[in-house]
C-alpha cells in the first residue's frame, strides 16, 4: 500500500511540475538541444564531445539545463548548471551553479555559486559564492564569498569575503572583508600574475 502523500510534496509536484514528472533529456549535438527548446522541454543535460561547442545563448526562463562529463558551451544569460569536467563561459548576468570538476569564466556581472572541486575565473564584476574545495581567480572588480576549503587568488579591485579555512593569496590592491586568520591570508606585494602558479597554494 502506498503512503499518502503530504501537503509538502503536493505543493513541490504543484510549483515544480517539471522536475516532478519528467525526466531531463539528454542531448548530444547542438541540433538536438536547440530541436527540444523550440518543442518545449523544460529539463536538457548536454553531454557531447569536448571538440563540440554549444553557444547556448539566453537560456529561456524556466528551463533547466546542465551541462556535464567534458562538454563545452558559452552561455549569455539565463541559468545552468555545470558538473563533471565541463568548460563553461557566462556572461551578461547568467546564473551559474558549478560542481564537481567544472571549469567556468565568469564576465560581466555573472552569478556563480561554485561547490565540490570547481574551477572559476572571475572578472568584470562577477559575484562568486565558493565552498568546499573550489579553486577561485578573481580580478578586474570581482567579488569572492569564500567558505569551507576553497582557494583563492585575487587581485586588481576584486574583493574578498573570508570565513571558514578558506585560504586566500591576494594582491596588495584587493579589499579583504572579514577577520581572517593569518594562516589564511597572505597579501603579495606586487600584482598577481599567473594563475596556474598562484592556485597553486
Amino acid at each position: 500500500m502506498n503512503a499518502p502523500i503530504g501537503k509538502a510534496d503536493r505543493r513541490r509536484a504543484r510549483l515544480h511540475p517539471a522536475r516532478s514528472s519528467r525526466p531531463a533529456l539528454i542531448v548530444h549535438t547542438f541540433s538536438e538541444y536547440t530541436h527540444h527548446i523550440r518543442g518545449g522541454a523544460k529539463r536538457l543535460i548536454i553531454d557531447a564531445d569536448p571538440d563540440l561547442w554549444f553557444d547556448l545563448g539566453h537560456v529561456p526562463h524556466g528551463v533547466d539545463v546542465k551541462i556535464i562529463g567534458q562538454s563545452c558551451a558559452g552561455i549569455s544569460g539565463g541559468s545552468i548548471a555545470a558538473a563533471g569536467r565541463c568548460f563553461l563561459q557566462a556572461c551578461h548576468r547568467a546564473r551559474v551553479t558549478a560542481y564537481e570538476f567544472a571549469h567556468v569564466e565568469a564576465f560581466d556581472g555573472v552569478t556563480i555559486e561554485a561547490r565540490g572541486k570547481s574551477h572559476i575565473v572571475g572578472t568584470d564584476h562577477a559575484k562568486i559564492r565558493a565552498e568546499d574545495q573550489a579553486v577561485v581567480f578573481a580580478h578586474s572588480q570581482c567579488h569572492v564569498q569564500a567558505a569551507g576549503h576553497t582557494l583563492v587568488a585575487a587581485t586588481d579591485t576584486s574583493s574578498v569575503s573570508v570565513n571558514g579555512d578558506a585560504h586566500v593569496r591576494a594582491s596588495a590592491g584587493v579589499h579583504i572583508i572579514g577577520v581572517p586568520q593569518p594562516r589564511n591570508l597572505s597579501i603579495e606585494p606586487r600584482p598577481i600574475s599567473r594563475l596556474a602558479n598562484q592556485l597553486n597554494m
